[in-house]
């Protein structure tokens, strides 16, 4: 299924208000998932729709989960330091450090990607699946790499002039983009809704001793506001540890993923 690509002239310009980071501007790429089985690229990361049904222990293990009533915008990030910054839960059940060894590699074309499940809940009208009250905008995401599991502070995580974030939605070239989700396409707490498959070759080649921070923002003014529940990132676990791959094809996948990255783009502007 063909993903649908808005595109807009505007620039993007971020503001920092009331400890929410927001983009007033409209965002440069709209990718819409809210149909099942659509995906798109954002920054050579791949997005896909997710049907992923059981979440019980053993299938995945969730690391940062983001809820606060029915605020319309939510944000958070993973870490095991107390207390928390934004809208996270306290539980360390929940919201915990991520060791990068821990996260699943999956082969797109050959070319490993880092593997993440987003689960979201909105309340949307019952019998309509079209009520785009069931939607919710992802206007944010940012990941690091750091070597403990618990460090606090956006500015000092993500804004880092020393160790740089790894990931970034709003990154050159897409810019400042949001992906509208639709929980209705997999409702209830505890289902996958969402794969993010990001680049392997942006992150250190040993995991060792490294941790993951993911930050995420939902419900941006302009976007599709929280109403219900809450959201939580997660990764699989069913089937033990990732295979890492092998120093010696550390280059060949960092060429292959740019030789990717420069055809599909090539693709969408002819």
């Amino acid at each position: 299924m063909k993903t649908k690509l808005v595109q807009h002239v505007f620039v993007s310009v971020l503001a920092v208000v009331c400890g929410v980071r927001c983009a007033d501007a409209a965002p440069d790429l709209i990718l819409d998932l809210t149909t099942a089985g659509s995906e798109g690229w954002v920054n050579d990361a791949l997005y896909q729709t997710s049907d992923l049904r059981s979440a019980g222990t053993g299938v995945i293990d969730a690391f940062v989960r983001i809820i606060k009533g029915n605020q319309d915008t939510v944000q958070g990030y993973n870490t095991d330091w107390r207390p928390l910054e934004f809208d996270e839960n306290n539980s360390p059940q929940h919201t915990r450090n991520l060791p990068l060894a821990f996260v699943p590699i999956v082969y797109k074309a050959d070319v490993p990607y880092y593997e993440f499940l987003l689960d979201i809940n909105q309340k949307g009208a019952e019998g309509k699946d079209d009520d785009p009250d069931w939607n919710l905008s992802l206007d944010e995401l940012q990941i690091a790499v750091w070597g403990s599991g618990d460090l606090i502070g956006y500015s000092n995580i993500f804004e880092s002039l020393t160790n740089p974030i790894r990931y970034d939605l709003d990154g050159a070239p897409d810019g400042n983009t949001r992906i509208i989700l639709n929980a209705k396409l997999n409702s209830g707490s505890g289902q996958g809704d969402m794969f993010a498959y990001i680049p392997w070759s942006l992150f250190p080649a040993d995991p060792t001793g490294q941790y993951v921070y993911l930050y995420s923002l939902f419900g941006e003014p302009g976007g599709s506001p929280n109403n219900d529940g809450y959201e939580e990132w997660a990764v699989q676990t069913e089937g033990g540890l990732p295979p890492i791959p092998a120093p010696g094809a550390i280059l060949l996948c960092s060429i292959g993923a740019g030789l990717v990255g420069w055809l599909r783009r090539r693709k969408t502007l002819a």
